[in-house]
């Protein structure tokens, strides 16, 4: 069975050594194994993005000549990217991408709702421009205040009981899908980050439309690393994947 490497937890509290379970419940066809993505940064400015960026791509790079089939970078920020792209020849995607792909699908109009503060929409806005997907993208609502980047790993911080799906958080990032849908004009709502998966059950159950870009970005890696598949096998030539990430 091929191998299709993890880049990261992503913003996740996952514990380092063990491949994210939402992930592997949504593997089919390949066996996800985490990769460590060391010199990545927590990205609270464009620099210390870039800096991400470099640490993916030398991770992914690393992957790619341990016999890896797919690069899949765990963050909605998909840090990398497009680097890798360049430089790998495998298939590349992440959380981003291939949550935005999934909202999408029958050309549907999206919000994003983040735990994260105003001051990270430059994340939001680069992965837009990434994909094309501007005109899409209705709304990106925030649910936190930039002040609580300030108190990360202090108890109460608001983003990391959001991350716990505590009683308050949950009714706010409820009310603001809600918004998102009947003030926005969304079709579906991507939550903003891999570490909000937990509360992707809880909105579904009230029947609210999300993508929880965690398992909708690996699942997008599968797609893609399935269709390179099928390029190399022998007999008629068979045409190349339209969706972005394809291998070179």
């Amino acid at each position: 069975m091929q191998k299709l490497a993890i880049l990261g937890t992503g913003d996740t509290p996952l514990p380092e050594e063990a491949t994210p379970e939402p992930i592997m419940g949504a593997a089919r066809r390949f066996r996800p194994e985490l990769r460590a993505v060391p010199g990545a940064v927590f990205p609270h400015n464009p620099g210390a993005r870039e800096i991400s960026a470099h640490a993916y791509l030398q991770a992914g790079l690393e992957a790619e000549k341990e016999g890896y089939a797919g690069l899949y970078i765990n963050t909605v920020g998909d840090y990398g990217m497009a680097e890798l792209r360049e430089a790998a020849n495998i298939p590349v995607t992440g959380a981003g991408e291939g949550a935005i792909r999934t909202a999408q699908a029958g050309a549907r109009r999206f919000a994003i709702v983040t735990i994260w503060p105003p001051s990270l929409r430059f994340i939001y806005d680069a992965v837009l421009a990434a994909t094309d997907a501007r005109d899409d993208c209705v709304a990106i609502r925030h649910l936190s205040e930039d002040a609580d980047l300030a108190t990360l790993g202090q108890p109460d911080n608001f983003v990391q009981e959001m991350q716990a799906c505590g009683m308050t958080s949950m009714a706010k990032i409820r009310a603001a899908c809600m918004r998102a849908l009947e003030e926005d004009g969304a079709d579906v709502v991507v939550l903003g980050c891999t570490c909000m998966h937990p509360v992707a059950g809880l909105l579904e159950a009230d029947g609210l439309p999300v993508v929880e870009p965690m398992t909708a970005g690996y699942r997008h890696l599968e797609s893609l690393v399935s269709a390179r598949n099928s390029e190399t096998l022998p007999g008629p030539a068979v045409g190349r994947a339209s969706s972005p990430g394809a291998s070179r």
